[in-house]
């Protein structure tokens, strides 16, 4: 009897040392991603801007002592896409890229002429070009130094137009519609010959700094 109760006594220490399972455990999967900030801008001259991504070419022949004005949201200007998918929204800036070189604000001659600078008489008298910018009722804001007429083609990069993400969006994608137009004048003494600038636009993610 004696034995019988020792051993029972030892079974339920041995009982008592197992493990409880433990009721609370847990297991915890986190998924996570990140999206960079990305803008797009697309540029064109005809139909639905947001299907066209060619560059605009605008071309003229003209005489001495004339001038010629595509003038923004006209039909005959050009116009940028922007989309954005950064709360801060963006910022659009321009710059002379005549040769493909950045900071070139002249037209460059085919051949023998002298190139045409950047300038605002565009009457005919001088030979000159300039650009200009206009909003296509999307809410964006120009710069107006580029807006309420005719400026010099940039040589830096430089913020032209821009605008805040769209509050409520609940998509938080902002984007907009510009409009580009450009004016060219021809001096009576400008020589024969085939003159070409070019304008680049960048579009980034940040409403504020300009670049």
């Amino acid at each position: 009897m004696k034995k019988s109760l020792i051993a029972a006594g030892a079974a339920s220490v041995a009982l008592a040392a197992m493990p409880v399972l433990g009721t609370f455990a847990d297991v915890i999967d986190t998924v996570e991603i990140t999206i960079s900030s990305a803008c797009g801008v697309a540029s064109t001259t005809a139909g639905d801007p947001a299907t066209e991504t060619t560059n605009a070419t605008f071309e003229k022949d003209m005489t001495n002592g004339s001038y010629w004005e595509w003038a923004p949201a006209s039909g005959t200007g050009g116009s940028l896409y922007v989309t954005c998918n950064d709360t801060s929204g963006w910022n659009v800036t321009a710059q002379g890229y005549s040769g493909e070189t950045a900071g070139t604000t002249t037209m460059i001659p085919s051949s023998t002429g002298t190139a045409i600078p950047t300038g605002t008489t565009l009457d005919g008298t001088a030979s000159a070009w300039a650009f200009k910018v206009a909003d296509g009722d999307t809410g964006a804001t120009m710069v107006t130094a580029y807006s309420n007429a005719y400026a010099q083609i940039p040589a830096a990069a430089t913020r032209v137009a821009y605008k805040a993400n769209a509050q409520g969006n609940p998509s938080m994608i902002s984007d907009g519609l510009i409009y580009t137009g450009y004016k060219v004048s021809v001096s009576p003494t400008q020589e024969a010959d085939t003159y070409t600038g070019k304008v680049k636009y960048v579009v980034s993610a940040g409403v504020g700094n300009g670049s």
